[in-house]
């Protein structure tokens, strides 16, 4: 389904895991992109606000998390990989859940999410991730995570035997670098950190109607 929302206080915590993680998880038509020989996942937390499917509806806000993983899609983009696909994603509000994944391919499941100041933690059935940010302190710029992250502008999905793709329209999306410590989790036994980015701005932006496509 189609829908528009605006974006607030976008954080993208990117780690990347071993690819024998994925076994299971990841549909055989989509290939991931490499990272130094692993598999990368920029996740998403972020304030939805004034989310809206149709002008009838009322438009309703909530918090989202989602570990998305970058697909390798270089053949159908000029510019290199740009798709992603959610492996999970989470809420802490039951009908979130429930509506969330009648509109779109979250894979959403309940979750408690909290955050005092700086400091971010998930929990999920026994699993967790948790990571600090500092906002005054300069992190060092990694150019490859920052031209993979930045041009992600569509998201896969596999249901009924067929890929999807839904296109994210958004005018901007200015991603600057944040500093991260104290990151882990158990949701991925490899886990590595690679880097962070915010964005400041509120960012408007449109979750497209999903088209079928051919996918080798």
């Amino acid at each position: 389904m189609k829908f528009s929302g605006e974006l607030h206080e976008v954080k993208l915590i990117n780690f990347s895991i071993d690819k024998e993680e994925l076994k299971g998880h990841l549909p055989k038509q989509l290939k991931v992109v490499d990272y130094a020989g692993r598999a990368l996942i920029s996740m998403v937390d972020v304030h939805l606000k004034k989310m809206e499917m149709h002008r009838f509806l009322p438009s309703f806000a909530y918090r989202h998390v989602a570990f998305r993983l970058l697909i390798d899609d270089g053949e159908y983009s000029k510019l290199g990989p740009k798709g992603i696909y959610f492996l999970q994603s989470f809420s802490s509000n039951p009908l979130m859940v429930l509506g969330g994944n009648w509109v779109a391919n979250y894979n959403l499941t309940l979750a408690k999410i909290e955050q005092n100041n700086n400091v971010f933690a998930l929990r999920q059935s026994g699993k967790f991730l948790n990571y600090t940010f500092d906002p005054y302190v300069a992190a060092a710029q990694n150019e490859n995570l920052y031209t993979a992250v930045k041009r992600i502008d569509r998201a896969y999905s596999f249901a009924e035997d067929a890929v999807s793709i839904t296109q994210i329209t958004r005018r901007e999306w200015p991603i600057e670098v944040l500093s991260v410590k104290d990151f882990s989790t158990n949701f991925f036994a490899s886990a590595k950190l690679e880097g962070a980015f915010s964005v400041q701005k509120t960012i408007p932006y449109i979750w497209e109607q999903p088209v079928k496509i051919k996918y080798n």
